[in-house]
């Protein structure tokens, strides 16, 4: 097949550029992939799916869950909340683990578990897991614990005083920004 007679001199061109000089030719290629390259990068995929970030280095903060059927339930959610808060704001990962137990000999294996993960910040919700987090604090001493809804004077506990009534929305979005704010001060 032959072609039109604009187009056969060019391409004999570069065909014999090709073949007398392949420096030239690869030096052209590289520039051409390159110029290829550049073009995906910046006219890629612009749709929203999530996209994978490095969070291993973020302050950690993680709540132990009292048992099912506790009394401090809401609590709990409310506290939760105000540490997602918290997570969304950037540089916090917060995480969640169940305490089958408030026994304060039982519960210990799963705050060393906490500490293991590397919580920065291990957050405990109610006057029943009092007794839990002050063995945990003994047995860990490096390590900072608060206890939302109840006291402690033990070292490295911290308290955040809970509402009356966390079942009311006002009250509960209050101790949410209280416990956020706390984390957004440690990291």
């Amino acid at each position: 097949m032959r072609l039109p007679a604009l187009t056969a001199r060019p391409v004999h061109r570069f065909a014999g550029l090709v073949r007398g000089h392949p420096a030239v030719a690869a030096a052209m290629a590289v520039v051409l992939l390159a110029v290829l390259s550049l073009t995906a990068l910046l006219t890629g995929d612009r749709s929203d799916r999530p996209r994978a970030a490095n969070v291993s280095r973020n302050f950690r903060a993680c709540l132990l869950v009292s048992p099912a059927g506790a009394t401090d339930a809401r609590l709990s959610q409310v506290s939760w909340q105000g540490m997602q808060d918290a997570a969304r704001s950037g540089g916090v990962n917060a995480q969640r683990f169940p305490t089958p137990t408030i026994d304060a000999e039982d519960a210990l294996p799963y705050f060393n578990g906490a500490v293991q993960h590397h919580c920065e910040l291990i957050v405990t919700v109610g006057t029943g897991m009092k007794a839990a987090t002050e063995a945990a604090a003994h047995a860990n001493p490096h390590q900072e614990f608060v206890i939302i809804g109840a006291t402690s004077a033990r070292p490295h506990i911290s308290a955040i005083a809970a509402p009356d009534n966390p079942g009311k929305e006002e009250a509960g979005k209050e101790l949410a920004e209280k416990v956020s704010a706390f984390i957004a001060d440690r990291r």
